[in-house]
């Protein structure tokens, strides 16, 4: 007879210690994470200062056993059997993150669980014998000063060697009347590009999939909900519902698509010792104090492989074609324009957009093409001047190209074609089969040399700390929809540091010079433009909500670390504004914010590599903002200041004033007028 496993889903625990309550303190004292054992299961909680930030909420895993949903009460009883504690306090150094050096330090708590009695769901007859062997599973907690963490590992055990995961069991419970910024989605597989909106978490849909982080308001501190270290496994969403007098968020893991190896519903199929991501809970005093505490998400990462050797790795700059290309056929007089301009900037990249190996990959184009560039476009001779330029090339390839090119034969190429990165699109989903494959091809472009820019894609998850040629991806809803709609307002782009930034990088393509206020902007599109027609010669040309500032701003205050600006050069050279823009760096050496608040304002000082500061601010409405100069260290620097103008600005988003002078520290505090969807950029550079 054959004989299989059942497996333990909600996990219900009986502990064997007095209370079966075990508390985790993080290293200054104020947070803490419980986890508690009993007759109704395991939960976890968070207080800070002995304050309840997230009430007692549900753990659990719902395992499939042969199709089916093992529930209770077919359940073993878990127990605890037994804890292990310990600490770390490190620093690592990095030249591709915000800052420059982080510390790592957290109070760790494991806790391993045994079934009581093995028992089995029952089988009816002509089904397999379940063998009864106790199963085991690992939560494992971490508390930092900036927030908590805990993930589920199944260990490996006599038990079962595989197992197939419906859906994860995980609450977090907050308040009924607790309000959050948060960005919803209709259907699970989505490119993840949407607004955050303020509402109360109880009167968001059931049935829509909310994505991260969200960002819950309490009284006396702020809570980013996120998760970090997504490796072969699905990605996360949450539900909402109203129980219990509270408001109650659920894990959603996106779902596999039916295939032969995976039950219709299925979510994870993993071999043990498997582990979970992270669920991390980010908490600050308010919105400003979550963007200072966010290094959690990368230190729940592990460090690159010592033996990849990831020198390659360059932060930078980079002009790019698709803004052009939207009114001009992709064509290699074009690209070399483009890259003469971004060696003229200081900019070490250009990125060529889709198009330049035929029609790309998407619903109604046609079929899929060989991956080479076409006849009339010679990226042999764009490389070899680019280089002649100190300029790299990245290159843009639809996700299935890739795939059915073959990753390590597609990296092969391109590595002998002498590209240097990759914008790969498309992907809009977050199950475990692509998670796994953007690990596939971090791994094989590190082989041969190149960088990659996810689009279409999901989340950040700290896996760049991983993976250092993962330089940034998309999951925003970015400037390239200026073309299409008209949501890309400053209003978002004021929530955008305290919400989607958070995460990690984002490819928002900053930089648009044809700067109007929010109530004169058109779309493109509507204005006739055809969109993907190679004929159109459409005159309008894309535009950005805000002032001339308020755009130079979003370059400085965005994080990417490949920081693609979306202009074309007729409109950059000789602009005023533009000068702020040459040499951008797009790493940090320190990253410290002054003031903000979301969907409002924010303000940020900055620390190149190089040794010059850069203060950026962007708002929603007219106000001023000080910067003291404490920062500075000793003699003379001199200060270039690109902000809006009082007097000409308010009837011209395009109008800036360039002011520059000498300052000391001894100066105190500068201060910055900024105008209704304005902003200001200040670049100082030692005498």
């Amino acid at each position: 007879m054959k004989k299989t496993v059942a497996l333990v889903a909600a996990l219900a625990a009986s502990a064997l210690f007095a209370g079966g309550r075990f508390t985790l303190f993080s290293p200054d004292g104020r947070l803490a994470v419980a986890f508690e054992t009993g007759a109704e299961g395991m939960s976890w909680s968070m207080s800070r200062d002995g304050k309840d930030l997230v009430a007692p909420s549900r753990l659990g895993l719902e395992f499939i056993h042969n199709g089916l949903k093992i529930r209770s009460p077919e359940l073993a009883e878990m127990k605890v059997e037994r804890s292990r504690r310990q600490s770390a306090d490190t620093t690592w150094e990095t030249k591709l993150y915000r800052r420059g050096k982080v510390r790592d330090r957290y109070n760790e708590m494991e806790i391993d669980l045994v079934e009581v009695e093995a028992r089995a769901p029952k089988i009816g007859l002509g089904q397999t014998e379940v063998v009864k062997v106790p199963r085991r599973l690992t939560m494992v907690f971490r508390a930092y000063d900036e927030g908590v963490a805990f993930r589920y590992v199944v260990p490996e055990q006599e038990a079962f060697e595989g197992f197939e995961i419906r859906e994860e069991l995980t609450e977090w419970r907050f308040p009924a009347d607790a309000e959050a910024w948060t960005t919803t989605y209709a259907k699970e597989a989505n490119g993840q590009e949407g607004t955050f909106e303020r509402r109360r978490l109880a009167d968001i849909p059931s049935d829509v999939f909310v994505g991260m982080p969200v960002v819950v308001e309490l009284d006396g501190a702020s809570v980013a909900l996120c998760e970090a270290a997504l490796v072969n496994w699905a990605g996360l969403y949450y539900r909402s519902a109203k129980a219990d007098g509270a408001a109650v968020l659920s894990a959603s893991l996106a779902k596999l698509p039916p295939t032969a190896a995976a039950t219709a519903g299925s979510a994870v199929i993993a071999a043990t010792p498997a582990k979970s991501p992270w669920r991390v809970a980010v908490v600050g005093d308010d919105g400003l104090d979550l963007v200072r505490r966010n290094d959690i998400i990368v230190n729940l990462n592990p460090p690159p492989d010592p033996s990849i050797d990831f020198g390659f790795v360059k932060a930078g700059a980079s002009s790019w074609d698709w803004w052009v290309e939207s009114n001009n056929s992709l064509s290699t007089e074009l690209t070399l324009k483009l890259v003469d301009f971004a060696a003229e900037m200081g900019w070490p990249y250009h990125t060529i957009d889709g198009g330049w190996y035929g029609f790309s990959r998407r619903p109604n184009h046609g079929p899929n093409v060989e991956l080479s560039p076409r006849r009339d476009f010679d990226l042999k001779r764009i490389v070899r001047h680019a280089e002649s330029k100190g300029v790299g090339i990245w290159v843009w390839i639809h996700w299935m190209e890739i795939e059915d090119t073959g990753i390590e034969e597609t990296f092969a190429r391109l590595e002998k074609w002498g590209v240097k990165g990759v914008k790969t699109d498309f992907l809009e989903r977050q199950d475990q089969w692509i998670v796994n494959w953007y690990e596939k091809v971090c791994r094989a472009a590190a082989k041969h040399r190149i960088m990659v820019n996810f689009h279409g894609a999901f989340k950040p998850t700290g896996t760049e700390r991983t993976w250092p040629n993962n330089l940034t991806r998309e999951g925003i809803l970015g400037n390239e929809f200026n073309i299409f709609h008209s949501k890309i307002t400053p209003a978002h782009c004021a929530t955008l540091p305290f919400t989607r930034f958070l995460l990690g990088p984002g490819d928002f393509t900053p930089g648009c010079f044809a700067n109007v206020y929010s109530k004169d902007f058109v779309p493109q599109v509507k204005k006739g433009h055809r969109y993907g027609d190679e004929t159109d010669r459409c005159e309008h040309w894309a535009e950005e909500m805000g002032t001339r500032a308020h755009s130079i701003a979003q370059c400085v205050a965005f994080d990417s670390y490949l920081m693609t600006l979306c202009d074309w050069p007729e409109r950059y050279r000789g602009a005023p504004g533009v000068d702020a823009l040459r040499r951008l760096p797009a790493a940090w050496k320190s990253t410290e914010p002054v003031s903000g608040r979301c969907g409002e304002h924010y303000a940020v000082l900055r620390e190149a590599h190089d040794g010059r500061f850069y203060f950026a601010a962007t708002t929603v409405a007219a106000r001023s903002v000080e910067l003291d100069l404490g920062f500075l260290g000793d003699g003379e620097w001199k200060v270039r200041v690109f902000a809006d103008d009082p007097e000409r600005t308010p009837a011209d988003a395009k109008a800036l004033k360039v002011v520059e002078r000498s300052v000391t520290k001894a100066d105190g505090r500068m201060e910055f007028a900024l105008c209704d969807e304005g902003g200001a950029v200040a670049v100082f550079e030692r005498k």
